[in-house]
């Protein structure tokens, strides 16, 4: 499991794990202590986390540029992991 946790107005927390041979993607986003979003993502391999991060916004622009800097953290992490 890779994990990351973002503080920047909102909370976000990405991670992966691995299950059954698959990897998945997930996500939370608070906002004061609130659940605002959730993603749970089946990905076919890591770099499909870059892919997620081109979506349209999701919430606002605060939350988005907080998920959007977990998710680049999350794939550099695991890329450092992996290297």
């Amino acid at each position: 499991m890779t994990r990351v946790e973002v503080s920047q107005g909102v909370y976000v927390v990405c991670e992966t794990r691995e299950e059954g041979g698959a990897t998945y993607l997930e996500c939370s986003l608070r906002r004061q202590g609130r659940l605002g979003l959730k993603l749970h993502e089946k990905l076919k391999d890591l770099t499909e986390i870059e892919e997620i991060m081109k979506r349209p916004r999701w919430l606002g622009e605060e939350s988005d540029r907080a998920l959007r800097r977990a998710l680049s953290l999350l794939l550099d992490k695991v890329r450092g992991e992996a290297g």
